[in-house]
């Protein structure tokens, strides 16, 4: 059988309002590919972040940058799609029924995950 092809999963990265005067610089509007920048696990998430915000000291510290999806404290070990299938989705779906504005925007077959930085 051919070799399982992990979904490209489209991440909305933003800063927790909290953390904004400790982690300067941003990570743009625009999603960022999973494939494309190869983050498979949350932790390569992470150290995505570290890497484009150049807070180079939190790359080997898992214990540094907390990433939330839909609210919830996200374990770096796991895969994004599996994040992206039970988290987001399963949240978006929640506010899509419960008449949540602006939750879902473009999430689609690809889906699109928010992460926030909190240090």
């Amino acid at each position: 059988s051919p070799p399982k092809v992990e979904p490209d999963v489209f991440l909305v990265l933003a800063k927790s309002p909290t953390q904004e005067e400790f982690i300067r610089g941003g990570m743009g509007r625009a999603p960022h590919s999973t494939r494309e920048h190869g983050l498979v696990l949350m932790r390569d998430v992470k150290n995505f972040i570290c890497r484009t915000l150049e807070l180079h000291g939190l790359l080997d510290d898992d214990l540094s940058m907390e990433l939330l999806v839909a609210g919830r404290i996200i374990k770096l070990d796991l895969p994004v799609a599996l994040v992206n299938e039970q988290v987001w989705k399963r949240h978006a779906a929640e506010q899509q029924a419960g008449g949540g504005v602006g939750v879902v925007a473009g999430g689609g077959a690809r889906g699109i995950l928010a992460a926030l930085l909190n240090a």
